[in-house]
């Protein structure tokens, strides 16, 4: 989704045109679906409904985790210049109302469908191994620098997974953590935290250096009749404005 995170020579991104934030008569049938549609999904769930989820029932994550060295080493380039990567805010409509002040930054390989060729390039071991990965809807390095904040909110689908792999996580004083359904939890270097996101989560980061993650949303373990809604979900998701806007603004294909 994002061929121009960085420019070729490490300088600064050029400006994207501003984010236009288009409520669709899609996306307002979507929202008034939400909870019925996420009842049926869990039902449909082979991995129960609770918040947190083993990292070991979903496919693919071993072997990005035995590997995190490695995509770190492909990171630590990338943070040395991360003013040129945006702002979630920057690029994602959607996120504006959680990512105001420019502090959760994001550098993007894949997301429904869409592939970020030249980011792609610049970490081929990350890129082969997120290739292994079934299932597979969002990829992609999150940034959140010193004093992110992010509110409390929940994702729309129960049909995929958030999961974050520690890349770097800072010590020191205050909180550095995420709370999910009223439980917190902080990031280990190296390891998996997986969650569903429709559940009510809220992150920090007040230490005094950025904290980052490998953000996948990967497809939940479902019956036949889910995966098969899943699908048609992902392909509606594609048409509206949110994925859209983002792949416009960042000349992505």
């Amino acid at each position: 989704m994002q061929d121009l995170a960085i420019s070729p020579r490490g300088g600064e991104r050029a400006a994207a045109p501003k984010a236009k934030i288009t409520n669709t008569r899609a996306v307002r049938i979507g929202k008034r679906l939400r909870d019925p549609v996420n009842r049926w999904i869990a039902r449909q769930s082979l991995i129960g409904d609770e918040p947190f989820v083993d990292p070991a029932v979903i496919p693919g994550l071993a072997e990005l985790g035995e590997n995190w060295r490695e995509i770190r080493d492909e990171l630590v380039p990338l943070l040395t210049e991360r003013n040129a990567i945006p702002a979630l805010g920057e690029i994602s409509p959607d996120h504006k109302a959680i990512a105001r002040d420019g502090h959760w930054k994001s550098f993007f390989f894949t997301g429904y469908g869409f592939r970020a060729a030249c980011n792609h390039a610049r970490c081929p071991t990350t890129s082969a191994l997120l290739e292994k990965v079934p299932g597979l809807v969002v990829a992609f390095f999150s940034i959140m620098e010193p004093g992110t904040h992010v509110p409390p909110h929940r994702g729309v689908t129960k049909a995929w997974l958030n999961c974050h792999l520690g890349m770097v996580v800072p010590d020191g004083p205050g909180r550095c953590a995420m709370e999910v359904a009223g439980q917190s939890i902080e990031w280990r270097e190296g390891e998996w935290l997986v969650f569903d996101e429709t559940h009510r989560h809220e992150v920090w980061n007040e230490r005094q250096s950025p904290r980052v993650v490998l953000f996948l949303q990967v497809r939940r373990p479902m019956r036949l009749a889910g995966r098969m809604a899943a699908s048609l979900l992902i392909r509606a998701i594609r048409r509206t404005s949110f994925v859209q806007d983002i792949r416009r603004n960042l000349g992505a294909r």
